[in-house]
């Protein structure tokens, strides 16, 4: 028999695997309060399982894979955990405070194949894909980190490294594991996640059922600038991205945010702002301005906050009602 992973089980296939090791099935609520929820790396740590089913377990059952090789913080309070898979590979998890709450941050991807020109995480290409327990691991980490604030992880972004749409099965699979009240419990409608706009996972999430939001990077409507900006998002034109938003939107009753990287001379201009509010005409999502990050190497600069401001009433006012814009 395989060694198991736990947190990439679901309920119905840990109690199986219990099963098959004459474990008895009410244990796999002992197992998933201790280690999904409070915490604990140890199987032996499990307080009440018994030195019996212990012993019955043995090397059958793993409660973490991965571990924390790295941590920095900031002085906004946000941390940001290097987190080593049991291959070597690693990934950065981040936990950020966001008003009363702490929302994470996770990979899905040792790298990414995505290429955009502006993100680091692409720089070194794609290595691999995570796995579902891998990703899931990564909670458990921010839960850990979490722990000692006052208050709990309460959102979580597929936002790290890698583009989750290429990662698709597990991070679907990661998505059910953490919404299942079984098992994390995290509340689907406190999941968002974010693609270059992948048209094909964007519309293949719509029909899962999960209840997550979505975020699609745009960035730009001059469909050159796009394939510039976004090499694998840029393959679809913004027209059939944005149709797959909106069915994504309609199919699961959640709002999609339209993100929009904003870089100085590229795509922070007048024309820009009204050519992308008029190609979202008539729909209903939330656009987020994000001024560019400068990367080392890169050519590109933040906008100024005058050229956020302008692009921020072009866009309200070409959309009026039917567009939110934060930043």
């Amino acid at each position: 028999m395989a060694t198991a992973v736990l947190a990439g089980l679901s309920f119905e296939d840990l109690c199986a695997h219990l099963a098959a090791r004459e474990v008895p099935q009410a244990h796999a609520e002992r197992l998933v309060r201790a280690s999904l929820r409070q915490g604990v790396a140890d199987l032996a740590a499990v307080e009440g399982l018994g030195p019996r089913n212990l012993a019955r377990l043995g090397d059958d059952l793993a409660l973490r894979t991965t571990r924390v090789v790295g941590r920095t913080a900031s002085l906004d309070g946000t941390t940001k955990l290097l987190v080593e898979t049991a291959d070597g590979e690693r990934v950065e998890s981040v936990l950020m405070p966001l008003a009363h709450r702490l929302s994470g941050c996770v990979s899905s991807q040792v790298g990414c194949g995505a290429a955009c020109a502006f993100c680091a995480s692409g720089l070194e290409g794609l290595r691999r894909s995570l796995r579902a327990e891998e990703i899931v691991e990564q909670v458990l980490h921010l839960k850990d980190e979490a722990r000692g604030r006052e208050s709990p992880l309460s959102n979580l972004v597929f936002m790290g490294m890698g583009e989750p749409m290429h990662a698709y099965d597990a991070v679907v699979g990661a998505i059910r594991r953490l919404t299942d009240p079984r098992l994390l419990g995290f509340g689907a409608g406190h999941v968002t996640v974010s693609t270059v706009g992948v048209v094909p996972g964007i519309l293949a999430l719509a029909e899962e059922g999960l209840g997550v939001h979505l975020a699609v990077s745009v960035h730009a409507a001059d469909e050159a600038v796009r394939r510039r900006l976004l090499p694998v998002g840029g393959r679809w034109p913004l027209a059939e991205v944005l149709d797959a938003a909106e069915r994504y939107r309609v199919r699961t009753r959640r709002f999609v945010t339209l993100q929009v990287t904003l870089m100085r001379g590229v795509n922070d201009g007048v024309a820009d702002a009204t050519a992308l509010a008029q190609a979202i005409d008539g729909r209903r999502f939330h656009v987020n301005l994000i001024p560019v990050n400068r990367i080392e190497g890169a050519p590109f600069e933040p906008p100024t906050q005058e050229a956020v401001t302008v692009a921020m009433r072009l866009l309200v006012s070409g959309m009026m009602a039917n567009l939110i814009v934060s930043r």
